[in-house]
């Protein structure tokens, strides 16, 4: 704060230095431009025979600031747009108001008329990606509603170089040039969003919880700029909300559909309510989206040893799961003007809600015994934010912007099975002594199954149940095992996060722009995994899973119809989770903790889950924008930040028995240069160079002092609070071509160099009174390097023929490769979940009326965490989705649409070392809505 308030001062003698005389010897020109649908960002304006220029904003504005008293001539030029010219006075000493300039289409300019929709987003894109400073690309929300995508993850995959993580279907994580989502910048209005979420302890915001309906714009920048947040080694995906209207806007929109393997109904409902009040001087949206879903799963994920053993499969787990999803999010915001500017205020909310319902079958075919767990929980991750800012002239050359923001992001599990255990619950029931056949013995002794890559008799998407001919499941025999309480929590707010930005256009060539931001962070993490047993000396003998109505699970006649083994002939009847939870609610009293299987604070288990960090971030950046020469434009720059950062947790005494408690701090400076190079060849031509230095902070998880035993996989995740953060120096280069209709075609390079990354140093050891544990530490490894290209090429097809032009293509492809070295490794690598190859391929018709659009969008595989041999490498594997939507114009009001995801029903695939060693396997189906949008 003390350097926001050194700052002030500085602007504060800047303004008194330089402000007299511009009063009397200048003025200023602002106006909006737009089209028949609303306003246009992106647009050029120029001024006839001078050197001025400006680009509108987001909200289709634009400023001209410092022209000395006189009669000039605009010229505006947006791609798809006939240029526009429009005759202006400026008065001396005041600020003139430019009439709205309305652009008309170049098909007919004898009347002004609307585009479609997918014109009209692709229009918006190409020309602010022409305009802007760095290599950025643009989405428009005309783009997004115009595709299947129904949260901020999905928004974005479409873009080159971006994608995607899911989860249950449905978009996570976004990731830039496929490197790890957290070494990406993802945030709402600039600022980065605090992340909460149930089993990932990255820096990366999960953003399934923010709906679509609520952007009207998304922004990825390939090369950074000073005065954007540094920790972006891949890139910076910033998504900007609706903010106040323009005038008056009424507009619903409602649909209902199915997915395909589940039950029930889907619906979804978004209304945007937005005018202007006492004399169009305050503004005001308010937006409000809510969507509803019922979904299920179909999953398979065999358990493997390691390379020693021949990755033999000691227990494969068959998980069925239903759930219904509920999406809400809430934008509101408004805008007051000033004589000399605007003030703002906007409150954001968004949430999930996950209520999941999974049976799971584990065949331990080491332990000779079948398992079946009953697992209900209820998923809630809820983000709220407030923003406050304002944007103030100072003369006619002169701004100070400001913002003051905070934000909150909890996870937490609903009251399943109870408001004091609220947790993800597990009943489980053992039957034992199953006798599976067709197994092989393992250098331990114990009997695995193999795959036919490692010597087995099982295809990699038919793996055998091995139970013995005639063999089912018998209730009778399921005896009761555990209950399980899995407990997550995690609170994370920016208590403060405050911007102050000052800009000067010191000459129409030439402006200057620097500021400083500050946050407040803190984070707060609670786990737990606790196992409770029947107390058989007190009540006897356990119950069986007889001792319950039973019923068919959910979906079990069609469960894992993609693979080829028919799993469900031999499955046992289940109960519901309603009768398991309301059996431990009455008999809770009858079952006793089992601490040496739970993992707790006080035995050493939980620790690496269990911690609180505070954060600060202070940054001071200066810019400067020169344009050399009509053609030749310079932007250049420093940011410094410091990251100061404190982490309280727990370390276990394993001699003594006992936790204490452990705190440790990590401080440290990042200077960022920047340097950005655009040559304007021609009007539609561009070439691009950036050198850029950004980094990434460790994840939070990594930080942590303690480390989390987890039984199951005998796996010690030990935290490194002394970790360095991860640098990159980057080198960009594009060259840009747009077409005077609409479209681009774009072809650019770039090379990171990168210090510090961060590996997960396997080893094995002693931990707690265990030997032979897997401990997993986080470590700085050696230098990396990333390279790679991109292509992109969008264009309607009337170049080809005029009966084409309402046709198009949207096409792009990023080819990477990556390398680092692992001590542990005598080989190089690859960075961890960097995938080879992205790329997407879209075919749209558009003729204003009817639309139609098909996507397909390809990630590649990459490494999820490396192992002790390429062999033993986990893989996410290869994912090629294919969506459809299509619309149609009814009149100026309502429009109807239908959008179909997974058409191939494309299936989620992790592996090991190849993909004929599976380790996880999961279907979703094909889901799809229709809808009405009706604009009063």
């Amino acid at each position: 704060m003390k350097a926001m308030k050194k700052l002030t001062q500085i602007a504060a003698a800047i303004f008194l230095a330089t402000s007299s005389g511009v009063y009397a010897s200048s003025g200023k020109l602002v106006g909006t431009v737009k089209d028949l649908q609303g306003n246009l960002s992106g647009a050029s304006i120029s001024i006839q025979n001078t050197s001025f220029t400006a680009v509108t904003d987001y909200r289709g504005r634009f400023e001209l600031p410092k022209l000395a008293s006189g009669d000039y001539t605009l010229v505006v030029n947006y791609f798809g747009y006939e240029n526009s010219q429009v005759n202006v006075t400026v008065v001396e000493g005041k600020v003139t108001t430019v009439a709205p300039i309305v652009l008309n289409t170049q098909q007919e300019i004898e009347e002004v008329v609307s585009v479609g929709q997918i014109f009209r987003g692709e229009m918006a894109a190409a020309n602010n990606q022409r305009n802007a400073s760095n290599i950025i690309s643009v989405i428009a929300a005309d783009g997004i509603g115009k595709l299947p995508d129904r949260n901020a993850a999905e928004a974005v995959q479409r873009i080159p170089g971006v994608s995607i993580e899911r989860d249950q279907g449905e978009g996570r994580f976004v990731a830039v040039r496929g490197l790890p989502s957290q070494w990406s910048s993802a945030s709402i209005n600039g600022n980065r969003l605090p992340t909460a979420e149930e089993e990932t302890t990255s820096r990366a915001t999960a953003f399934d919880f923010f709906p679509s309906e609520l952007i009207e714009f998304v922004e990825v920048s390939k090369a950074i700029t000073p005065d954007m947040e540094g920790d972006a080694i891949g890139g910076s995906v910033n998504f900007i909300t609706k903010k106040s209207a323009d005038e008056f806007l009424l507009q619903t929109n409602f649909a209902v559909g199915q997915n395909e393997l589940a039950g029930g109904n889907n619906y979804s409902a978004n209304v945007v309510y937005g005018d202007r009040l006492m004399d169009d001087k305050l503004g005001f949206i308010v937006n409000a989206t809510a969507w509803k879903r019922d979904w299920a799963t179909d999953n398979y994920e065999p358990r493997r040893r390691g390379e020693s053993e021949d990755f033999g499969i000691y227990r494969l787990e068959l998980r069925d799961y239903t759930g219904t999803r509920e999406t809400y999010g809430l934008n509101g915001s408004m805008e007051y003007d000033l004589d000399n500017g605007s003030i703002s205020a906007s409150a954001l909310y968004g949430s999930l809600i996950d209520d999941e319902t999974h049976y799971k079958h584990r065949l331990r075919f080491d332990k000779d015994r079948a398992e079946l767990q009953h697992i209900r929980n209820e998923l809630i991750t809820q983000m709220h934010g407030f923003e406050f800012a304002g944007e103030h002239d100072i003369g006619f050359d002169k701004t100070i912007n400001w913002q003051l923001a905070t934000y909150e992001n909890e996870f937490r599990y609903g009251d399943n099975p109870n408001g004091q255990d609220n947790s993800y619950f597990v009943m489980r029931f053992d039957q034992k002594r199953v006798g599976y056949t067709g197994l092989k013995e393992a250098s331990n002794g114990k009997k695995y199954a193999y795959n036919l890559i490692d010597g087995g008799t099982d295809a990699w998407n038919g793996i055998s149940n091995h139970f013995p001919v005639g063999f089912n499941m018998d209730p009778t025999q399921a005896g009761l095992s555990w209950v399980e309480l899995y407990k997550v929590y995690v609170n994370e707010k920016d208590r403060v996060v405050a911007n102050l930005d000052f800009e000067w256009s010191i000459a129409p060539e030439l402006s200057y722009k620097f500021g400083v931001k500050y946050r407040d962070k803190v984070r707060h993490a609670d786990f737990a995994d606790e196992f409770y047993e029947w107390n058989t000396d007190e009540y006897g003998a356990a119950p069986t899973l007889a001792d319950f109505a039973l019923s068919d699970q959910p979906g079990r006649h069609d469960f894992l119809s993609d693979a080829h083994f028919n799993y469900q002939a031999q499955f046992s009847q289940v109960a519901t989770t309603e009768a398991t939870m309301a059996f431990w609610n009455k008999n809770r009293n009858k079952f006793r903790l089992n601490e040496d299987e739970s993992a707790l604070i006080s035995n050493g288990g939980a620790l690496g889950r269990n911690f609180d960090i505070e954060e600060q971030h202070t940054s001071i950046y200066g810019m400067a924008t020169y344009q050399v020469n009509p053609k030749l434009e310079v932007l250049a720059g420093l940011r410094l930040t410091k990251t100061d950062t404190t982490v309280s947790g727990h370390t276990y005494l394993s001699d003594e028995k006992r936790t204490v408690a452990t705190t440790q701090s990590n401080d440290y400076w990042s200077v960022l240069p920047a340097l950005h190079l655009t040559y304007h060849a021609t009007d539609t031509t561009n070439y691009r160079l950036a050198l850029t230095r950004s980094f990434a902070r460790p994840d939070f998880g990594s930080l942590t002092p303690g480390a989390t035993y987890l039984e199951a996989d005998n796996k010690l995740d030990s935290g490194n609070p002394a970790l360095n953060p991860t640098y990159s120096n980057n080198l960009d280069v594009m060259v840009e071509h747009y077409f005077d209709r609409v479209g681009l075609m774009s072809v650019g390079a770039f090379y990171k160099d990168i210090q510090d990354p961060i590996f997960e140093k396997r080893s094995t050891g002693n931990y707690n009174g265990r030997d032979g544990i897997n401990i997993i530490r986080p470590e700085n490894g050696e230098s990396a390097w990333l390279a790679g290209f991109e292509l992109a090429f969008n264009r309607d097809l009337g170049f080809i023929s005029a009966t084409l032009e309402n046709f198009g293509v949207m096409t792009n492809a990023t080819f990477m490769d990556s390398q680092m070295r692992i001590p542990t490794r005598d080989d190089k690598v690859h960075i961890p979940r960097q995938a080879s190859e992205l790329y997407n391929f879209t075919l749209y018709y558009d003729d204003t009326a009817f639309a139609a659009r098909i996507a397909l969008n390809h990630k590649g595989a990459y490494i999820e965490e490396h192992g002790k041999s390429s062999q033993s490498d986990s893989y996410y594997g290869a994912n090629t989705s294919v969506d459809f939507t299509t619309s149609y114009q009814i009149n100026e009001q309502t429009l109807i649409y239908l959008e179909l995801n997974n058409l191939t029903n494309e299936a989620l695939e992790y592996y090991m070392g190849e993909k004929g060693r599976p380790l996880q396997v999961e279907y979703y189906g094909m889901r799809g809505m229709i809808g009405i949008n009706y604009q009063f």
